[in-house]
């Protein structure tokens, strides 16, 4: 072999941000001048520059260029240990290339941030916020979170209370800040309070507070400010209806209650003779009746069987009518500048009803957009938002017939931060019912 090169460095130290360097040596063994062009290869190729590109050496010489690796300040690289090589290309002799490798230990970083949703919340007994973590470094992170109120009057609970953030990820968790005391009556009190995000100890890197982010309640009292107007109002209402009833009302009842009693007295008497006549003619005919009775059973139990089959044929009707749930996650990806969709089908004798709708995204810019056919049922721009976004309607946003088509669509304009693609995903609820039989034709 003719060529021969080396690293002079067997390992190499890179701080995100700081440029650091090497030298690549390369000797020619041949007999002819030889040109060699040197070319970074490895995850790390696209933050190194080699000085001079290519080298142009006698039989037996030897040539030297300087290797500039600057890794940013970003998640894109993680830290730990990545292997790096130098391609070295004779044009004489291609056949003898060599790549001598080292390897480049990228320093870690952490660059956190955190912020509340919303700033302030209004409640009588619980605020409800939402915390989250950005990890815009190099490693993953593991954070606690912890509440302070400087007043001492309220209780901070975090679902969860420790998050794991990953790089160029975000993490987030519940916040329920309640008061200790309550307000029954009154003006609202604001209530101010503190989110403390501390890095939890791992290995030989201590835990230590990494920021704060202040947020506020603002207390309503229970019962509302009218409360006591409406309880004078209603007591004196009830003195009213109460001296009505004792100065008039009281009097002409007793009077009325009792010349209305002696009519009645002398009735009842009467009546009480008949009631005997009348219990033995309804003995008579409660016989009659129990004999008719158990002519007319025979009959009514084949009544009941006939309405049971009826009854089970609506419900089979009618769990038709319902269908059967229906949902699919479609998972999309494209480069920058590029797009990609999938297509679902509706099944023959099938109509789909689609109710729910979730777009997937992770950040990246672009549009995702759901279909039926080549119409549009709506889209979302992905780099507004991460994870889910839940869209759910009461009527169906879309009836699909047989043979009509789902389409889900992603156009990719630039990937995530850390991300080389665009990759994001929409899922479709709702329910496939059985499509209802033709009416036949009529004739005239």
């Amino acid at each position: 072999m003719s060529t021969s090169a080396r690293l002079d460095v067997a390992e190499l130290v890179v701080v995100p941000g700081v440029a650091a360097q090497c030298r690549v040596t390369v000797a020619n063994r041949g007999s002819v001048v030889e040109a060699y062009t040197l070319t970074p290869v490895g995850d790390l190729a696209a933050y190194a520059v080699i000085e001079p590109a290519v080298l142009s050496l006698y039989p037996d010489a030897e040539g030297s260029a300087t290797v500039t690796i600057t890794v940013p300040q970003e998640a894109v690289v993680q830290a730990g240990d990545v292997p790096f090589g130098v391609l070295v290309e004779p044009k004489e002799h291609p056949a003898d290339t060599a790549v001598p490798e080292a390897m480049v230990h990228v320093e870690p970083f952490s660059d956190l941030s955190a912020e509340l949703t919303p700033r302030t919340s209004h409640g009588s007994r619980v605020g409800r916020h939402t915390v989250s973590i950005d990890n815009r470094g190099n490693q993953p992170v593991t954070v606690e979170l912890t509440g302070k109120d400087p007043d001492a009057v309220m209780e901070l609970r975090f679902s969860p209370s420790t998050l794991e953030v990953q790089p160029g990820a975000a993490a987030f968790a519940k916040v329920k800040a309640r008061p200790l005391d309550r307000i029954w009556r009154g003006t609202p009190k604001t209530r101010q309070f503190s989110i403390v995000v501390t890095q939890v100890a791992r290995g030989n890197q201590p835990g230590a507070t990494i920021t704060r982010v202040d947020g506020m309640m603002v207390q309503d009292p229970i019962l509302p400010s009218w409360t006591g107007k409406a309880i004078v109002g209603a007591l004196a209402a009830a003195a009213l209806l109460t001296g009505l009833w004792f100065a008039v009302l009281r009097p002409s009842v007793e009077s009325a209650a009792q010349n209305a009693v002696e009519k009645p007295l002398a009735a009842i008497k009467k009546e009480t003779a008949v009631a005997k006549e009348v219990a033995v003619k309804a003995e008579e005919k409660a016989q009659v009746a129990q004999q008719q009775s158990n002519n007319t059973q025979n009959g009514q139990n084949n009544k009941d069987k006939a309405q049971t089959e009826r009854d089970k044929q609506a419900a089979a009707a009618a769990a038709a009518a319902v269908g059967t749930p229906f949902a699919q996650r479609w998972a999309l990806s494209a480069k920058a500048g590029a797009s990609d969709q999938a297509t679902f089908t509706v099944p023959a004798g099938k109509i789909l009803r689609i109710t729910d709708v979730n777009f997937e995204s992770q950040g990246s810019t672009g549009w995702l957009d759901l279909r039926k056919g080549k119409d549009s049922l709506g889209g979302v721009n992905p780099q507004y938002f991460r994870n889910i976004q839940d869209y759910r309607y009461i009527a169906p946003l879309a009836v699909l017939q047989p043979g009509e088509k789902v389409v889900v669509h992603l156009d990719c304009v630039a990937p995530a931060p850390g991300a080389t693609i665009c990759e994001n995903a929409i899922m479709v609820g709702g329910n496939l019912v059985g499509q209802p039989p033709a009416k036949p034709a009529t004739t005239s």
